[in-house]
């Protein structure tokens, strides 16, 4: 997918709290009071309110954007950079392409993603054995015979 792309999916801040709303409720938001998971969420104001004791939690509570003050739409776009890309990329060109003027806000959201990254990988290890599609396993068999043949008929 280009960079274009990125932008395009998200365009504006609207959309991206949209988004991540939607991927909240997906998720389950459980209330931190009484434990009620039925959640209204308030517009004007970013925070889901539980429908029995009326508390709120903020839109960005419990992610990585917690405590950030950089708009949803960099978290997001960030977050697909670093996902997507097969080369790692600089918070220098991060922070050009969101157009951000200060560098050290930049600095820190990605040190937060990279730490979320990393404890996903560790929490998601690979097991000591692989799968292999059986007509690799197929060829190499034949390329074995073929060498064994190679071999006996130098002998």
């Amino acid at each position: 997918m280009e960079l274009r792309a990125y932008f395009e999916k998200y365009h504006d801040e609207a959309t991206c709290i949209e988004e991540l709303k939607n991927q909240r409720l997906q998720n389950g938001i459980i209330c931190k009071k009484c434990g009620h998971n039925e959640h209204s969420f308030r517009q004007n104001d970013l925070k889901f309110q539980c429908r029995k004791c009326h508390s709120r939690i903020s839109l960005r509570s419990g992610t990585v954007m917690e405590n950030s003050n950089l708009p949803i739409r960099y978290w997001m776009i960030c977050i697909e950079l670093m996902t997507l890309s097969h080369r790692k990329m600089s918070i220098l060109k991060i922070q050009y392409l969101l157009g951000h003027k200060r560098y050290e806000p930049i600095w820190l959201m990605v040190q937060k993603i990279r730490l979320v990254m990393k404890m996903r990988d560790e929490k998601y290890r690979l097991r000591a054995y692989s799968e292999f599609d059986p007509e690799f396993l197929q060829k190499i068999d034949r390329l074995a015979i073929a060498n064994k043949k190679q071999k006996s008929a130098l002998d």
